[in-house]
């Protein structure tokens, strides 16, 4: 590759373009226009720039979809922001690329589950700022984000600090400019951090680049690979150690000033815009040509923009999306594809007739997805026969004959979850499951789709806790399948134990606090005591629990 590139940038990264220019590099910048696809090609044509990169910056407003990309002669690689929230469409568009980037390490694997092959973690960038001295900011703590009923933990989160802090000034802002977010912190101390998912986000980023302290949840090896908890930043695993953490740092300027100063060091060494492109650049230089061309692109785009329409992320016409795919040969991608978009838009008419072509003429009958699809939306239209017959034929293909088949609609449900499960599909960060409108796609869309029809089964319940169990950063959700087995009598100590657990870990210490207390009380009368005493120490992560409890 050439020593100075011209560099093609979609999206909004005005960071990284100066950064690419103050490298000697030439760069056609194009924004978001608001319009759904941008016809790459007429755009450089328009403006006589030959690329040399081509790189899309996912934003988080209005998504735009690159038409074009297999006429470019040079490697294209998208930077996708948020893949914990959106993998549904990431994985399809990412096909239509040579390098797909994933600000979060731990959705890389996802990716490439989903079959593509160039995939690489990078993280998002800090913007550069100064780092006034903590002793003059006049903000103890200030938390910047919405509050609101849809992500209670950050709630409780905002309401457990203030009722910790005394008379210490603590600013809770959801309205600010992003200017006027990082002025503001310029003159913070501490920044507490909560993430929706468990991902490694913004705000980090954002509140070490000002010098704060940031006093966030612990992520594990991603975060701590960016910067060292106890030297740059400071983590938390559950509400008591966060109680623990607010104690040691508050009023304590000298120890804040020496961590956020760290940490402040450590943006300006690794995590500026210009080491993204520095990174950026390298990985393009590697880049081996491998996207979709010519009708394969077309399939992928037309699948991506499918899923975006099913999610509600794409305001464009049913009909432009039913015809495009239609146009195309038909797969067992895009059939799956023209299926859920017939769901969603009510068309059961037509589903009812593909789905029965699809067993009559035994097509695709080894494609897991459309086995799949095909069964629920059979279940959707209560074609009871049909459902089972792509459940036998899922089956056959797995060798899997020996298992008892399904008595009722909810048996064949739970089966599709655990087949999910096993598959490691669990669930679908940000994709707004509704069980009257979209097609079941991993087990919790399996398992909620009973729970809505019937919120009492205690099965149902039980199972979606064992499906949450090992994933932490769902404890809002599990917590409340907890509460729900709770309520109906299912006293044990266990799951007494574990939705205190998921309270501790949502900022509800007191409710947390009462039912450890209650568990042990019934393990006690139980004659089970030494038993919840080693599932304490397992899972005790700080010993506070222990110390709150005066066993510690």
């Amino acid at each position: 590759m050439k020593d100075k590139l011209n560099v093609c940038v979609v999206g909004s990264f005005s960071a990284g373009v100066a950064a690419l220019r103050q490298l000697g590099h030439t760069v056609l910048h194009i924004t978001y226009s608001g319009e759904p696809f941008c016809n790459l090609p007429e755009i450089l044509e328009k403006n006589d720039f030959i690329p040399d990169l081509l790189l899309q910056v996912e934003d988080l407003g209005k998504r735009t979809l690159i038409q074009g990309l297999d006429a470019l002669d040079c490697p294209t690689i998208f930077w996708a922001t948020d893949p914990h929230l959106n993998l549904h469409w990431h994985s399809p568009y990412g096909k239509l690329f040579d390098l797909t980037l994933s600000t979060q390490q731990a959705m890389v694997p996802f990716f490439k589950a989903d079959g593509l092959s160039n995939v690489r973690w990078l993280p998002v960038y800090a913007p550069h700022m100064d780092s006034p001295p903590v002793s003059g900011r006049k903000n103890d703590i200030v938390f910047v984000g919405r509050l609101s009923d849809q992500r209670p933990a950050r709630t409780w989160m905002v309401e457990f600090i203030r009722s910790r802090i005394g008379d210490r000034n603590f600013s809770v802002e959801q309205s600010l400019s992003y200017a006027e977010m990082l002025e503001l912190y310029q003159d913070t101390k501490i920044i507490p951090n909560e993430s929706i998912l468990g991902e490694v986000n913004f705000r980090l980023f954002e509140g070490t680049a000002c010098g704060c302290l940031l006093l966030t949840q612990d992520l594990g090896d991603e975060q701590a690979s960016l910067f060292k908890p106890g030297r740059e930043i400071e983590t938390y695993s559950d509400v008591l150690e966060l109680e623990e953490k607010l104690k040691l740092y508050l009023g304590n300027d000298s120890l804040i000033q020496k961590m956020g100063q760290a940490a402040y060091e450590r943006v300006q060494s690794e995590h500026l815009a210009v080491h993204r492109i520095e990174r950026i650049l390298q990985y393009a230089d590697d880049a081996v040509r491998s996207r979709a061309e010519g009708a394969e692109a077309e399939k992928w785009f037309a699948i991506t923009a499918a899923a975006m329409w099913e999610s509600g992320l794409l305001d464009v016409p049913l009909g432009d999306v039913t015809s495009n795919l239609s146009a195309l040969l038909q797969d067992p991608q895009v059939v799956v594809a023209t299926l859920r978009v017939q769901a969603v838009a009510g068309f059961n008419s037509l589903l009812e007739k593909n789905i029965m072509t699809l067993l009559g003429g035994n097509l695709f009958e080894n494609s897991f997805d459309l086995n799949l699809t095909g069964s629920t939306a059979a279940l959707r239209l209560n074609n009871w026969d049909g459902a089972k017959a792509f459940w036998y034929r899922h089956l056959k293909g797995a060798g899997k004959s020996d298992m008892l088949p399904p008595k009722t609609p909810k048996d064949l449900l739970i089966l599709w979850a655990k087949e999910l499960k096993y598959r490691n599909r669990l669930f679908r960060g940000g994709f707004p499951f509704d069980f009257k409108r979209h097609l079941p796609n991993t087990a919790v869309d399996c398992l909620m789709s009973l729970h809505n029809a019937c919120p009492d089964d205690v099965e149902i319940l039980k199972l979606l806790d064992v499906m949450l169990r090992s994933r932490k950063e769902l404890d809002q959700v599990r917590g409340n399948f907890l509460s729900a087995l709770i309520m109906h009598g299912q006293h044990d100590w266990r799951l007494i134990f574990e939705s205190a657990l998921t309270d501790l870990r949502s900022y509800r210490l007191e409710p947390g606090m009462e039912k450890i207390l209650l568990a042990k009380k019934i393990a006690r009368k139980n004659g089970q005591e030494r038993a919840f005493a080693m599932a304490l120490k397992g899972r005790d992560e700080s010993g506070l629990i222990s110390v709150r409890m005066g066993e510690g």
